[in-house]
């Protein structure tokens, strides 16, 4: 009788990959702070001094601790600023992600796709920790605490996808013109804070104005979020079906495109 080798399950195949992101994960640790202890803190420090950053400087600048709804302008900023930084993050970074892991393209476990995921689940995690610590200290020195601390962490997940699903589609446009979109990568992310929703909610708007913000996914991610931290009392506008669609179809035709780039990312 002739053999004919098991195929490895689905389940056993999902283990394999994990295995492999979470290996790629801890070498992108290494590569970015080295293999000092203390190098892995500036994961989450970066966030967190770039988040109160912004909310100094915003309560500095006006008057009152509060905002149109009563909203605590601190924490309203914050998280704001947080939250898109996975987006400028992911996205800035997208173009290096294969340039820094070229060497491991050699082993047949290490996709790009694999690479991508791993750094992008590892900066998710560092915005995760950092926001957790500072609605801890919101919550203890304002008597604010999360109204659903669910609902914010799939915000991040929201913004996760929309930002990974970006980051392969510029990733693999470098294949064709690398340097071109090496120079816009960085300025696109930056000009894309005014209209991410971080400095203002859409009800604050005139009505003409709202519908074309809304057309935005960042603010649907944004607004989705802040719900989970200050709750019901001020109108939010978001689509949960809207995020899902973009995040859906930017991760689709990134993959697709990172598959027909692959012949000229590996070389």
């Amino acid at each position: 009788m002739e053999y004919v080798p098991r195929q490895p399950s689905i389940l056993r195949y999902a283990r394999a990959r994990c295995r492999v992101i979470g290996a790629l994960m801890l070498r992108e640790l290494h590569t970015r702070f080295g293999r000092e202890n203390l190098g892995y803190v500036w994961l989450f420090v970066e966030p967190a001094m770039l988040g109160v950053g912004v909310a100094i400087w915003q309560n500095l600048s006006k008057g009152d601790a509060s905002m149109p709804g009563g909203l605590n302008k601190f924490g309203f900023f914050l998280i704001g600023y947080i939250v898109f930084f996975l987006f400028r993050t992911l996205v800035s970074r997208s173009t290096t992600g294969v340039e820094s892991n070229s060497q491991l393209f050699y082993h047949t476990t290490v996709t790009i796709e694999a690479v991508m995921l791993a750094r992008s689940l590892l900066d998710t995690g560092a915005v995760m920790v950092c926001l957790s610590f500072f609605l801890i200290l919101i919550g203890l020195f304002y008597g604010e605490w999360p109204e659903d601390p669910l609902q914010m962490a799939l915000g991040v997940l929201f913004m996760l996808g929309i930002a990974h699903g970006l980051s392969l589609l510029f990733l693999a446009a470098t294949a064709w013109g690398s340097h071109l979109i090496e120079r816009l990568v960085h300025p696109f992310s930056y000009l894309m804070i005014p209209f991410s929703g971080m400095f203002f909610m859409v009800w604050w708007m005139p009505g003409p104005y709202q519908e074309v913000l809304l057309w935005i996914p960042l603010i649907h991610v944004m607004e989705f979020t802040r719900e989970g931290q200050f709750g019901a009392g001020v109108p939010y506008n978001y689509s949960v079906s809207y995020m899902l669609v973009w995040s859906f179809t930017l991760n689709f035709f990134g993959i697709c495109a990172i598959r027909a780039a692959k012949p000229h990312l590996e070389t």
